[in-house]
C-alpha cells in the first residue's frame, strides 16, 4: 500500500510538470491566420533541437529596434527537415534573415517564423496552411513567400473551411480535394 502512495504521489507531481514543458503556440503567438510582422537581423546562435528548434539574432531592422537580442522560434526537426525541407546547415552565425511572423502575445523578445530569408535567398514558407490562406488572400505572391515544398497532395482542411472552398473554385484542388497548386504559384518568377 505504501508503495502505491508513492507511485501515485510521484505521478501527482510528475504529470503537471511534463504537460507543462511544452506549449501552445496560439496560446503564445495567437492565431496563425491572424497577420504577420516582419524583422531583420543576423543570426548569433542556432538552436536546432527538439522541441523546437532556436535561431537567437540581434535585429538589424523591420518593425523592432536594431540591436535587440531576439529568438526566433519554429518546429520540431522532424517537421522542419521532413515537411518543409530546411537543413541544419542552411542557418549558420553571422547569416542574414529577413523574417515574416508573429509576435510573443505577452511581449517575450520571441518571434514565431511565418517564413524566412537567408542571406537575401528566396523567402520560404514554414507553415503551409498559412500559405494556403494567403494565397486565397493574395499576400502569399505580394510578401514574395515560397509556398512549402511538398504542399501538393496534402489536405487543405486545416487552413478552414472558407480557405478550402476558396481553393476549389480557384481550381486548386484535385479530384480527392487535396492541394494541386500550378507551377507558377510553386516555383513563382521571384524564386528564379
Amino acid at each position: 500500500m505504501k508503495c502505491h502512495r508513492v507511485f501515485l504521489f510521484g505521478l501527482g507531481v510528475l504529470v503537471p510538470v511534463l504537460a507543462g514543458s511544452h506549449h501552445s503556440v496560439p496560446a503564445e503567438y495567437g492565431d496563425s491566420g491572424t497577420p504577420t510582422h516582419y524583422i531583420e537581423g543576423t543570426i548569433s546562435r542556432v538552436l536546432w533541437n527538439n522541441p523546437h528548434i532556436f535561431i537567437n539574432i540581434v535585429t538589424s531592422g523591420g518593425e523592432v529596434e536594431a540591436g535587440e537580442n531576439w529568438r526566433l522560434t519554429t518546429h520540431p526537426i522532424n517537421i522542419m527537415e521532413g515537411t518543409y525541407g530546411f537543413r541544419s546547415d542552411e542557418f549558420n552565425e553571422g547569416d542574414e534573415v529577413r523574417v515574416y511572423g508573429w509576435f510573443h502575445l505577452r511581449g517575450q523578445p520571441l518571434f514565431q517564423i511565418r517564413a524566412i530569408s537567408v542571406n537575401e535567398g528566396p523567402m520560404q514558407s514554414t507553415l503551409r496552411f498559412s500559405d494556403l490562406r494567403d494565397i486565397v488572400k493574395g499576400t502569399l505572391s505580394e510578401q514574395q513567400i515560397i509556398p512549402t515544398r511538398n504542399i501538393n497532395g496534402t489536405s487543405p482542411a486545416r487552413a478552414g473551411a472558407e480557405t478550402v472552398q476558396a481553393l476549389g473554385e480557384m481550381g486548386y484542388l484535385d479530384e480527392q480535394g487535396n492541394v494541386n497548386l500550378p507551377d507558377e504559384i510553386l516555383y513563382p518568377e521571384f524564386s528564379l
